[in-house]
């Protein structure tokens, strides 16, 4: 364990900043997964695609605002699926 002592500062925030990187895109495979099954040839997105638009799109609005949108965009999907 001394040795990890021995390390430079950057070393270690390096480490760390990679494992949240990680950590984002496991939260957005598993959103991407949850999108999938709704998925058809018109609206595919591979994951990479969702993920960089993930990355692009953080954003600062309430939660309730972010809920309210959900919502409209589930409806939107169940109005196409029964049509």
């Amino acid at each position: 364990m001394d040795h990890i002592n021995k390390m430079p500062l950057s070393f270690g925030c390096k480490v760390i900043f990679r494992e949240l990187e990680k950590k984002e895109e496991r939260k957005a495979w598993e959103m991407w997964l949850t999108l999938y099954p709704n998925m058809n040839k018109k609206n595919f997105m591979p994951f990479s695609e969702f993920f960089n638009m993930q990355k692009k799109s953080i954003s600062k609005r309430p939660k309730e605002d972010i809920l309210e949108e959900v919502e409209r965009i589930r409806a939107s999907i169940r109005d196409k699926e029964i049509s």
